[in-house]
């Protein structure tokens, strides 16, 4: 079936292979941004693109197209405000209240999960100090989704590690925890965090992580939780030879 979706932030880094899959399914695409003719630079230039900033609600609210059936906030923090993000997503609720956008799936990070007993992958070297506090902010906007009872929300994340690569479509999830191949990180007993390449077993490409944002838009497998989703083959970040 067709659906109306519209991808806020869907010229940036994810948002704009969320929009390449969604259009390859023949999904009717609209794109909101503050920087729309952004969208030149993407797989998909020829969608409608429309200007907003979800720091304004008004705004939001009165650019958002009629009768969208998902709304996709693939909007990340702003590296210099990091703070400013839970507020933004504050709007992104509202404006579905408003709107009357019954679907709301929520792009997250995995620097939240643990992997060890009281320690997070964001408290882990793996993660430099900046992005620790930058793309940590998804723990404030989660708690939002979580009082959230009547748009039926969806909070997915990609993989410790997400990066332009082949698409094998095929991934597995992990439900409200880092999605890995590795029995004793997924155990939280992770052996050295500090020095553990998280990446080899808890990888996706970004086109598979698109791939696996629209097979929950068109099954709804996982409404009101916070799933994370990787390859569901080891993947050697400096690897030697053919395959990863």
């Amino acid at each position: 079936m067709t659906m109306k979706i519209t991808v806020l932030g869907g010229t940036g880094w994810l948002g704009a292979e969320i929009c390449a899959e969604a259009t390859a399914r023949g999904h009717d695409v609209t794109v909101v941004s503050r920087h729309p003719d952004d969208i030149r630079y993407t797989l998909t230039p020829e969608l409608v693109s429309l200007k907003a900033d979800a720091a304004d609600l008004k705004q939001l609210v009165e650019v958002m197209p009629e009768d969208t059936d998902v709304l996709v906030n693939s909007l990340i923090p702003d590296p210099f405000q990091h703070d400013t993000f839970p507020g933004w997503c504050e709007n992104v609720i509202e404006c579905c209240r408003q709107k009357a956008i019954p679907r709301l799936i929520a792009v997250g990070d995995s620097c939240v999960f643990p992997v060890a007993p009281g320690k997070r992958l964001m408290d882990t070297t793996f993660l430099t100090p900046m992005y620790r506090e930058w793309f940590g902010e998804h723990v404030n906007t989660h708690e939002l989704y979580l009082k959230e009872k009547e748009i039926v929300w969806t909070e997915i994340a990609p993989a410790a590690k997400c990066l332009p690569d082949k698409q094998l479509k095929q991934y597995i999830v992990a439900e409200d925890s880092l999605c890995t191949l590795d029995p004793a990180v997924a155990r939280l007993q992770t052996p050295d965090p500090d020095h553990y390449p998280f990446a080899d077993s808890s990888y996706i490409s970004t086109q598979d992580f698109a791939y696996a944002v629209l097979d929950e838009i068109e099954q709804n497998r996982y409404p009101f939780s916070r799933i994370c989703v990787a390859w569901n083959r080891r993947h050697e970040m400096y690897w030697k030879g053919e395959e990863a």
